[in-house]
């Protein structure tokens, strides 16, 4: 299984790149990286072209927003599942990651948690097997560009937990002093 760090987002309600926003004391790409490296035989970023910064990247060749993200990583290796993870998800851990991981299912094509706050699988902190890529292209071909649709739509294993803060997103400035918040509470 090899890991891809979704930072390509062009961060307009936040105002700044959010994986540069520290919420552990490094940039949250490198934060990512680091948990996704104790599971991932090796770990890209997703990005657009202008924002390459490590030789570790995948150039999203398709602009579709996270969608754009996945199919250029399958096109990297098609043959090897994909830990998708976004980068303005502050409360993704070890413990998030192992649970992830540990309820994997490989015959299924995906294996994602059951955000409550959006009443779906949640598409950014989701292990994409092999058999999705072709699914996948056949649903971009269509013009369609969401991964939780897709997910909603397909044969995947959802896990549901009673707390599921870690699916938590910070798209805006409040948003972000939100959660600092929240973690130097912790």
């Amino acid at each position: 299984m090899k890991g891809l760090i979704l930072i390509g987002g062009r961060s307009s309600r936040m105002g700044s790149d959010k994986g540069l926003l520290e919420y552990h004391g490094k940039p949250q790409r490198e934060y990512l990286l680091e948990l996704a490296k104790k599971y991932c035989s090796e770990v890209y970023y997703s990005c657009r072209v202008e924002q390459v910064f490590s030789q570790n990247t995948i150039i999203d060749e398709y602009q579709l927003g996270p969608m754009g993200g996945i199919l250029s990583a399958f096109e990297k290796d098609s043959q090897t599942a994909w830990l998708v993870m976004a980068c303005d998800m502050p409360f993704l851990n070890q413990k998030s990651f192992e649970l992830l991981i540990n309820h994997r299912n490989p015959n299924k094509i995906a294996t994602a948690f059951f955000n409550p706050a959006t009443n779906a699988p949640d598409p950014l902190f989701t292990i994409y097997e092999p058999q999705a890529y072709p699914l996948l292209i056949a649903y971009a071909q269509t013009g369609a560009q969401s991964p939780k649709n897709f997910l909603q739509n397909n044969s995947i294993t959802t896990i549901h937990l009673p707390d599921s803060t870690f699916l938590t997103n910070a798209n805006t400035p409040e948003e972000f002093k939100q959660v600092k918040n929240h973690l130097t509470k912790e």
